[in-house]
């Protein structure tokens, strides 16, 4: 529809019924004009605020003549308010409407933004401060006020299309009375709560726009906006609110922690848009450290591809503004941090550019004479990033073995001289330290041919290793470089059992030495009687003064040996090996745990770690020292888990400590024992005296953890044991089942995401593990049942329903979400299970025949329909349960309506489901059958049983009765012999006869 033609000035004003005739005809034409296109909102815009101003200025006299009233702008608001209503009834997603929406916020923000700058005009002209409402205020005023009744209307489209239009005026609104914004942010506040996310969405985008003007408010007991944007944008259950919320609240200290907490938002969408749309737009300097490395760790681990980009997308970015990859990693933690090389190797990949201006050459190794942490940092991740992708370019920046080795040879000269100086500089030695380690796991890539190289990298790690001074966080990287220059796995076993021998002997000597220089300080006394005596008296002085620092130095070099072993034996065990084998695929496994033997047989063979094992790590476990007890404890572990005769001798002593220790060193005793069982099997130790029904009362009593660490623990080493069906106890796995939906586990969330992954595949990969949870069904619902009756109102609303619970068990029993039945195979349908549920079924109905509790029988009721029952049911079995069922509506009627209809409703599914198996079965054979055997004794039985009880009970309350009579009268007795007033005894008698008479 064309648009009318502008409305030509006139220099006399119009009459009240011209302008009417006007608006009327042109207002229509131009709302409609407005919604085929936005191209000519413009155009249209001006055309009406032309007809505004026209009638602005017609006005009209009271009756009495002494005030002047605005007839003309009544008039237009009243034309205009009524185009405004035709747009309001349109539902979402009518292009048509969203564009007349628009153009009427258009032109609201068009005609304040006139009209503010007429009376900008006029104050200068006249030198008036005064601040009178114009006409466009006084229009936006009233078309809030017809808006806001919007708000609260019964129909949601008109209240979504209200709010939208006031989100698109907020910002056209100008400067509005305290009341007014009073009014509008209440109403807001209100939808804001709106059961229609599409009408919370705009009020979020309204709301938002009243931040500013909001935290310029000194009321400090008013609701401020950004608390309830904050609000929605955490708890909102719909994903777009808080997409809202998340693109319009302002980043600030206050806002910024629930800003970044959307990279952990349920919807990728929302995740994606934390890091290009909000992190995007913040300086890095502006979050702190942590906030930093959580974010960025959170997007390049995502699962989504698209976060994982938007993430390396935003840490490319923080870069470049940093001036660099090298400034860019100083503000983030290399000691401690983990994020650190992940943020590298997505710098790598996004933006290679920014490593083009690094030099890692020059012509006397300048850059390598000079390594700070970072740039050392930044070299060997770049290195391994290049040997990744197979760059050629490797070969040219990477230095060769001899060259590293003299690298590594000066940095630890440096750290040697300063651990060893006077006064130390403990930053300096962090940093020097740390540099050392990154050259040391440069050395673990490189390629050895080069035999000059290989030696001398092999006596700088033998020497490192040697030294007392070695910081612990380098053992483990010179034994990973002397594990890879060593011929064999017995070679490099032989090597570190040496250096820890030298370490042993030194400490020796250390505590031996003072007592020689002791003694020789006494070799020129005179022989006499008194000389002795003298010297041993002086020895014992000597002794208790040095016993402090001897026994700090014997401390320190054994935990030192300890940590050695401990390295060892975790890279004796094969990691390397294991990393090997996992690239080679599925055929790797074999060579795997056949590597395992052969260290096993290396480890039997060498005498020298034996006895390590014996000089070291026994005496270590029997001290009170926590640290050298705790390390001893899991070299024992370690060693355990490659020698099983070790394991059997240890397993007991184990299980002792896990019990007398705490926190971490519990952890990790009981992580070693699990791995011991899953290794060597329960059986272990049959011919100790502990075989497998002792090691599965262990397991029953690891379950009752007080720490959640340990309990995770536990459940995660009992779930291995299951899945690799080492252990099948029905009751550790109802007691798992317990542990999974206890309300006391609700805040463990390691364990409950150990579980959540057990249970479904556990259950659903094999027939046999199904038929298991189908046996602790009932039994395991009944205590959680209870369980959950007994619990508080805030404890059961955070406890699943028991509902819930059996829907859940019945879905993990059900045959068709096996492995098996996915498969849809021949032979996949010879080993499916598919009578689970009939079986669970029939147990199902026996415990409702026995059941006398209203609740218990309503929830199995409504389970019932649940279950699935094949088509080629055994016919006996269908049978049994029908017959079954008969018997329990006749004998045991249920009394409440909802669980009839559900027994019914069950009971007609069989009966449509299996109806030709059930005509097929012979009446004499279904007579003969043992399942018609199995529930007809069953209901005799508990029939019998219910009239013996009735019948006791009778009984019982006839003895009851008659011994009540003899209490009676044994008590009345002695109260005859107190002489009663008579009147009382007549009125007693005149009440019995009453009574009698009414009866």
């Amino acid at each position: 529809m064309p648009g009318p033609k502008a409305v030509p000035s006139t220099s006399k004003l119009d009459s009240l019924e011209t302008l009417q005739q006007t608006l009327q005809q042109q207002v229509p034409q131009l709302f409609g004009a407005s919604q085929h296109s936005v191209a000519s909102h413009r155009k249209n815009i001006n055309t009406l605020h032309g007809l505004f101003l026209r009638a602005a200025q017609v006005t009209t006299l009271s009756n009495d003549g002494t005030t002047l009233r605005l007839t003309g702008e009544k008039s237009f608001g009243d034309v205009f308010r009524a185009a405004v209503v035709h747009p309001l009834g349109v539902k979402k997603g009518v292009e048509h409407a969203d564009r007349i929406i628009k153009y009427i916020a258009g032109f609201v923000g068009f005609a304040v933004e006139h009209d503010f700058k007429q009376r900008e005009a006029e104050a200068a002209d006249a030198d008036d401060d005064e601040d009178e409402d114009g006409p466009a205020s006084r229009l936006v005023a009233q078309l809030l006020a017809f808006l806001l009744k919007g708000f609260q209307a019964k129909n949601k489209i008109a209240r979504f299309r209200s709010v939208q239009l006031v989100a698109l005026m907020v910002n056209s609104l100008g400067e509005i009375d305290d009341d007014t914004y009073q009014l509008l942010k209440q109403a807001l506040l209100e939808r804001v709560r709106d059961k229609e996310s599409t009408v919370r969405m705009q009020a979020v985008v309204a709301l938002a726009k009243l931040q500013e003007a909001d935290e310029a408010d000194d009321d400090d007991e008013e609701l401020r906006v950004s608390d309830v944007l904050i609000d929605v944008l955490t708890h909102d259950p719909a994903a777009e609110v808080r997409r809202a919320a998340l693109f319009n609240l302002i980043p600030s200290p206050k806002t910024l922690p629930a800003l970044l907490m959307r990279t952990l938002d349920v919807d990728p969408i929302n995740r994606r848009a934390a890091y290009l749309h909000v992190l995007y737009e913040i300086p890095c300097a502006r979050l702190s450290q942590t906030q930093r490395e959580d974010a960025i760790a959170r997007g390049l681990r995502d699962r989504e591809e698209g976060v994982r980009g938007a993430a390396k997308k935003l840490v490319s970015k923080w870069a470049e503004e940093a001036g660099g990859v090298v400034r860019f990693l100083e503000m983030f933690d290399l000691y401690e941090g983990k994020a650190a090389e992940n943020i590298l190797s997505a710098i790598f990949d996004s933006n290679p550019a920014l490593m083009e201006g690094m030099n890692f050459g020059g012509s006397q190794g300048e850059f390598w004479q000079s390594l700070s942490p970072h740039t050392a940092f930044t070299s060997r991740v770049y290195f391994n990033h290049l040997r990744q992708l197979e760059d050629p370019r490797l070969a040219d920046l990477e230095p060769v073995v001899t060259a590293l080795a003299f690298f590594i040879q000066n940095e630890w000269t440096k750290l040697v001289v300063s651990l060893d100086a006077a006064e130390r500089d403990e930053v300096a030695e962090l940093e020097l330290g740390f540099v050392v380690g990154e050259l040391v796991e440069m050395a673990v890539d490189l390629d050895y041919g080069d035999e000059i190289g290989r030696r001398k990298i092999f006596e700088s790690m033998r020497e490192m290793m040697s030294n007392s001074l070695l910081p612990y966080s380098l053992v483990p990287k010179c034994l990973d470089v002397l594990l890879k220059v060593t011929s064999s796995e017995k070679e490099f076993m032989r090597i570190v059992v040496e250096i820890v021998q030298s370490l042993r002997a030194d400490s020796h000597l250390m505590t031996t030495d003072d007592d020689a220089d002791l003694d020789n300080d006494s070799e020129h006394e005179e022989e006499d009687e008194g000389v002795e005596a003298r010297k041993a008296r002086r020895k014992r002085r000597y002794t208790a003064s040095q016993e402090p620092v001897i026994f700090a130095r014997r401390k320190q070099l054994d935990l030192r040996c300890l940590v050695i072993v401990k390295a060892l034996l975790e890279r004796v065990m094969g990691v390397s090996l294991y990393l090997r084998v996992l690239s080679k695929g599925k055929e790797g496994g074999a060579e795997f745990f056949g590597g395992l033997i052969d260290m096993s047989q290396a480890l039997q063979e060498n005498s020298m770690l034996h006895g390590l094992v014996t000089e070291l790590v026994v005496p270590a476990i029997k001290q009170k020292d926590q640290e050298v007890r705790s390390s001893g404890l899991v070299c024992l572990g370690l060693i355990s888990l490659l020698d099983k005769p070790t394991a059997v001798d240890s397993f007991e002593l184990l299980a002792r400590q896990s019990q007398d220790t705490e926190g971490e060193l519990r952890v990790k005793i009981l992580q070693t024992l699990f791995d011991l069982l899953v290794l060597h099997g329960i059986n272990l130790g049959a011919d100790r005296g502990f075989g497998a029904d002792v090691i599965l009362g262990f397991l029953m009593s690891s379950l009752e953890q007080e720490e959640p660490e340990a309990e995770a623990t536990c459940v995660i080493g009992v779930c291995k044991l299951m899945l690799s069906t080492l252990v099948t106890d029905e009751e550790i796995l109802s007691r798992l089942v317990l542990l999974y939906f206890a309300s006391e586990t609700i805040d463990n969330q390691e364990l409950r995401q150990c579980l959540s992954y057990f249970f479904p595949v556990y259950a659903y990969s094999n027939p046999a593990n199904q038929r298991r949870v189908s046996k602790v069904f009932l039994p395991t619902l009944a205590l959680l049942k209870d369980v959950h009756d007994e619990l508080g109102t805030t404890e059961r609303n955070a406890m699943v329903a028991p509902l819930q619970i059996g829907l859940q068990l019945l879905d993990w029993t059900d045959p068709q979400k096996s492995i098996l039945a996915a498969e849809d195979t021949k032979a996949s349908r010879a080993q499916l299970d598919d009578t689970i549920h009939l079986d669970l079924a029939v147990q199902m109905i026996k415990v409702l025949f026995q059941q006398t509790q209203k609740d218990e029988r309503k929830l199995l009721c409504q389970l019932l329909p649940k279950l699935y029952i094949p088509v080629e049911a055994p016919g006996c079995k269908v049978k049994a349960l029908l017959w079954l069922i008969k018997a329990t509506k006749s004998k045991r009627p249920l009394a409440d309506t909802v669980s009839k209809n559900a027994l019914e409703r069950f009971e007609k599914m069989v009966i449509k489901t299996c109806k030709e198996q059930v005509n097929e079965v012979d009446e004499e054979a279904w007579q003969a059958s043992g399942e018609f055997a199995d529930v007809r004794d069953f209901v005799k039985t508990n029939l019998e049983e219910g009239q013996d009880e009735d019948e006791s009970e009778e009984r019982e309350a006839e003895s009851v009765g008659d011994q009540s009579e003899e209490e009676e009268e044994a008590v009345a007795r002695p109260v005859r012999r107190v002489p009663a007033p008579q009147a009382d005894d007549d009125e007693e008698d005149e009440e019995e006869e009453e009574e009698e008479d009414d009866e």
